[in-house]
């Protein structure tokens, strides 16, 4: 046993058997891990490839749509805007169909090609850049354009020593180059522009930049072309990438640019927002090239007469070209239908025009003349017509917005005022009294009426236009006590409180204030400054402050309502036209009174009686054009001195407001001021043209609509 103990073999595990061991397990461990990653691989192999044609065979036309919605842009481009009618339905402004060359960036196109098109563009177009056109230029464009094309020749219309100037002024090259660029703009001329470019190489340049700019979408080159070049551009369109014809529309007066600063202006497409309401516009959902209306009207009413936006998309080819899909129309904007009567208006131009036409060789400063016709009732404006000749040529131009942004002195138009006032601060009573003579003050020319009128009451004071009687109104107002020849005891605060007791009144009936018409700017005359006493006198015959033509119409029917003042304004309603072709209202203009001073009943009694006196008696000042009218006619004359510095021959303006009614009991139904600005003799050969223009385009008025 001993022995077979000590035969037995002995084994020893050392370092490398240890070794040998180890390795061998990591590679079994290799080998597991390696088998179940190939398997998991192929496990997801399998689902993938079942996902894959579950996907192809379920979702295929899901994934197309994703597709191509992924792969295309989608823009918008404005439907047409509402049109303007007047009260009776007659179109005022509207939209013209016109044919547009637009470009949509191809996702590829060079420098080259851009050239090459833009060349084409501009030898067939035929391009006005006159501001009535559409496609119009400014100045300023052609002078960019210019130094874009030729900038050597335009640099060197800059001296060097100029040159350095601007350097030393302009350390920052940014800041440099702007003033370079600005000093060349002010040498340049169109006349040495034209000796350098031709119209053709200005229109390439203006393609070459809209297109340059235009990174994706569209933007349009040209609108109104003609169908003769439209068929020219689609002829050639294989080699004019991304450029393609399409309708669109342009706004059109109807009217013959009449009325057109109260209509306002509307951008085009080629200018979109205006960079001052850019940003605001953009909040709101407008689009860069959107249309919006800038001024007037179109700017006032913008929320009714804007559309709902159309949209199209855009993809591409293989070759990067766009190609537009999926148009979609929008819904054109609301019309609008204003107070205005355009056979009326029509007729007040016209009467204008021929009486500015015909006093021209011999009025000196005659250049201007206005006319306002109101509904008292509600406000609403029938006419507001306004023309200016030049002296030198002639022509006659419309400025019918400075019935509201003009202002002008009113002279004794005034006085129904001045009695108001009078009456409201306990001054006078119904037949109160004052002499009308010369009033002498020291150190001052006698302030007096035409003539001495003697002992009068409020009626005659209105009916004869007595400047004194309001003299010594103002007097009573600043507590003066006159004494002849002696200096008016009036200090500065006494001069203010009796001014501001004055301009209060007078804006309760409606001049010195804004009327608030429906416009986006309204003027509010100005207020005299200097404060001399006699100044008081003139605040009262309507010589110190000066007031707008609507103040003056809104006035005159505060005086006809009996102390109503309403809102003047232009918009009757918005409506729409349906698939049958009716006019459907989407909201109307309700009536606002502003103010009401009725209590004040005497006061505008005597007013009334003194206005109808002006023309029943022989002696009226406004008895000649209105006494024998068939309706009941109230008017009140005023003349405003205006002299030129260093001349003392007076050139006054001649007005005329009034109302009428059916008969001295009821109602009034039309109220009108009428303004000639400065002039000497009217066509007849009498003092003003005023009422030459009112009677008439009243009496059209009642032929018209009856007296009801």
């Amino acid at each position: 046993m001993f022995n077979n103990k000590n035969n037995s073999k002995v084994r020893f595990h050392g370092f490398s058997e240890e070794k040998e061991y180890q390795n061998s397990k990591t590679e079994i461990i290799v080998s597991k891990r390696l088998i179940e990653l190939i398997c998991l691989t192929i496990i997801l192999i399998i689902i993938l490839i079942i996902r894959l044609g579950y996907v192809q065979l379920t979702q295929a036309d899901n994934l197309k749509v994703k597709l191509e919605t992924y792969g295309t842009s989608t823009f918008t481009n404005d439907a047409p805007r509402g049109e303007i009618y007047d009260r009776n339905y007659t179109k005022l402004v509207g939209n013209e169909n016109v044919i547009c060359v637009n470009y949509y960036a191809p996702k590829s196109i060079t420098d080259k090609e851009i050239t090459y098109i833009a060349k084409f563009l501009s030898k067939k177009l035929d391009i006005d850049f006159e501001p009535k056109n559409v496609n119009n230029v400014t100045e300023r464009n052609i002078k960019d354009y210019f130094i874009i094309a030729h900038e050597k020749l335009a640099e060197s219309l800059i001296s060097n020593k100029e040159l350095s100037r601007l350097k030393k002024d302009n350390p920052d090259s940014t800041d440099y180059e702007k003033a370079k660029k600005n000093l060349i703009v002010s040498k340049l001329t169109l006349d040495y522009i034209y000796q350098n470019m031709t119209h053709d190489e200005i229109e390439q340049v203006r393609f070459e930049y809209l297109m340059k700019r235009c990174k994706k979408g569209s933007v349009t080159l040209a609108e109104g072309i003609s169908v003769e070049e439209a068929s020219v551009i689609g002829e050639n369109a294989n080699v004019l990438k991304g450029i393609q014809i399409s309708s669109g529309w342009s706004r059109q007066s109807m009217v013959d640019g009449q009325l057109s600063s109260i209509f306002g202006k509307v951008t085009t497409k080629r200018q979109g927002l205006p960079s001052e309401m850019k940003n605001e516009l953009l909040a709101l959902g407008y689009t860069n090239d959107s249309r919006v209306g800038t001024s007037g009207l179109e700017k006032q009413y913008e929320d009714i007469l804007k559309a709902t936006n159309s949209s199209y998309s855009i993809k591409y080819n293989s070759n990067g070209d766009p190609i537009v899909t999926n148009s979609i129309n929008g819904q054109k904007g609301n019309n609008i239908r204003l107070s205005i009567d355009w056979e009326l208006q029509a007729l007040a131009d016209e009467l204008i025009t021929n009486e500015l036409k015909a006093c021209n060789s011999f009025n000196k400063y005659f250049e201007k003349m206005y006319f306002v016709m109101m509904d008292p009732n509600t406000g609403e404006v029938l006419v507001m017509s306004a023309k200016k000749i030049d002296k030198t040529t002639g022509e006659v131009s419309d400025i019918s917005s400075f019935n509201y942004l003009g202002q002008v002195e009113i002279g004794s138009t005034s006085k129904a005022g001045t009695l108001y006032t009078a009456f409201k601060e306990n001054i006078i009573v119904p037949n109160t009294y004052f002499v009308d003579e010369p009033i002498k003050i020291k150190g001052s020319k006698e302030k007096k009426s035409y003539k001495n009128m003697g002992n009068i009451n409020e009626v005659d004071a209105l009916a004869w236009s007595s400047n004194v009687y309001m003299f010594r109104i103002a007097m009573k107002l600043a507590d003066v006590n006159y004494v002849p020849n002696a200096s008016l005891n009036v200090d500065f605060n006494k001069f203010v409180k009796t001014l501001t007791i004055i301009r209060r009144d007078f804006g309760e009936l409606g001049l010195g204030v804004k009327t608030g018409l429906d416009v986006p700017n309204e003027g509010d005359g100005y207020k005299g400054q200097r404060s001399e006493a006699g100044l008081l006198l003139d605040a009262c015959i309507g010589q110190y402050d000066t007031y707008t033509p609507i103040q003056l119409a809104q006035y005159t029917c505060t005086v006809a309502n009996m102390g109503k003042k309403v809102q003047p304004h232009f918009l009757v309603e918005s409506f729409k036209t349906d698939d049958a072709g009716n006019n459907v209202s989407t909201y109307k203009f309700k009536t606002n009174i502003q103010d009401d001073v009725s209590s004040q009943v005497e006061a505008f009694q005597q007013i009334k009686k003194g206005m109808r006196a002006c023309v029943t008696r022989s002696d009226g000042t406004s008895h000649t054009y209105w006494s024998q009218k068939p309706y009941a006619a109230y008017c009140k004359t005023g003349t405003a001195e205006k002299y030129d510095p260093g001349d003392n021959v007076d050139h006054p303006n001649h007005l005329q407001i009034g109302y009428i009614s059916a008969t001295e009991d009821s109602k009034p139904i039309v109220a009108f001021a009428s303004i000639a600005e400065r002039e000497d003799r009217s066509s007849t050969g009498a003092d003003s043209s005023a009422p030459i223009i009112a009677n008439q385009v009243v009496d059209k008025y009642v032929e018209k609509y009856g007296l009801n």
